[in-house]
């Protein structure tokens, strides 16, 4: 500030920009570095990973929808069906692209929704290994994967489609469909249902997990991190990241309010007051998981950032009350490297649909 009226700057208001970038800054500056020693050769113990199993599965399994190869194709042709929205525009595929680790193309912060027109308020969320977490959505307003796909199918925002009636007619008038869930369920009186429908999609969408090298770590494969990569995680650690972002799926888990040490900003997003009411939860999201996050920006509820070093910046800001050297964070972003698991090509391939012959 005082640089600012040495230099005759005595309109601060039209500066207003100016000042508030260097007192940003400035304000960064004054918070701690994160202290941190590292060995040369950086120990992990088994005790600092237990936070982190199981492994990632290479299926999410659920007992109340045992998997059959009929039911995964079933799903993966569902997945792909644009004739299962209002317009025909929009299909699951459209918002969460498979070939690119289920995050939404468009350069948009949050998603543009039916016919790539509707905005709503919240950046799409990957559909790899969600099928794990503990609730669906930001505010988890949804318990299971088979429930999310029904409210997404009958989101005004999303497919568009007004009752589950019309969504199983929106099938029913495309030929070879009845036949396909016929032989998928041959045991029910309708198998072409809309509880079929959502059923055969989280039966697929179960199958979309990354493993990564990080779990081959976790299997004891020590080799499988870099030297660089181990700081990273235990800059990780030290930084409060597993906190949060813990288990299996390093998050999914659990609701937050962002802000433990410097209160986050206010929103226009109440978060998981809107499914609950309560005061306690307003501004909470669900915190999401960090499999794949260095490929499905941008990033928060909101997308209002596409730098994942920014977002690691803020959130050791808020939550830890710290910042990180430069060394600390080029760790710390190889490490999170490492969380991008492999795509099976062949389980999201593009599979030929029903009546497009």
């Amino acid at each position: 500030m005082k640089r600012l009226y040495r230099n005759n700057y005595s309109l601060i208001s039209t500066h207003v920009f100016v000042v508030m970038a260097i007192c940003s800054c400035s304000y960064e500056r004054e918070l701690p570095l994160l202290e941190i020693q590292f060995d040369q050769d950086p120990e992990v113990t088994a005790e600092s990973l237990q936070d982190f199993l199981p492994p990632l599965p290479r299926v999410i399994e659920s007992p109340d929808n045992p998997r059959t190869a009929a039911k995964i194709d079933l799903g993966r042709i569902l997945f792909f069906e644009r004739r299962l929205s209002e317009d025909s525009t929009t299909s699951c595929q459209t918002c969460h692209d498979l070939q690119n680790y289920g995050r939404d193309l468009d350069v948009f912060t949050t998603s543009p929704g039916l016919d790539r027109s509707r905005r709503g308020l919240r950046n799409t969320p990957t559909v790899y290994n969600v099928a794990g977490h503990f609730s669906m959505f930001w505010d988890g307003r949804i318990k299971k994967i088979e429930h999310q796909a029904g409210a997404s199918l009958l989101d005004p925002m999303e497919m568009g489609l007004k009752t589950r009636r019309e969504v199983v007619q929106a099938l029913a008038n495309i030929p070879g469909y009845i036949e396909l869930f016929t032989a998928t369920f041959p045991k029910d009186d309708e198998p072409l249902s809309f509880e079929n429908i959502c059923t055969a999609l989280a039966t697929f969408e179960r199958g979309l997990t990354t493993p990564s090298r990080w779990d081959m770590f976790l299997k004891g494969d020590r080799k499988a991190l870099t030297v660089d990569e181990i700081r990273g995680f235990l800059v990780f650690n030290e930084a409060g990241c597993a906190r949060c972002h813990k288990g299996t799926y390093m998050g999914g888990q659990t609701f937050v309010r962002l802000g433990r040490v410097i209160p986050w900003p206010e929103g226009v997003d109440p978060g998981r007051f809107s499914v609950t009411r309560n005061k306690a939860d307003y501004m909470k999201f669900k915190v999401p998981s960090l499999r794949n996050v260095t490929q499905t920006k941008p990033y928060l509820h909101d997308g209002r950032e596409s730098s994942l070093k920014r977002v690691v910046e803020m959130m050791v800001r808020h939550e830890k009350g710290r910042t990180l050297s430069e060394l600390q964070m080029n760790y710390l972003l190889q490490f999170l490297e490492t969380l991008t698991g492999f795509i099976s090509e062949d389980y999201i391939r593009e599979p030929d649909l029903p009546g497009n012959h």
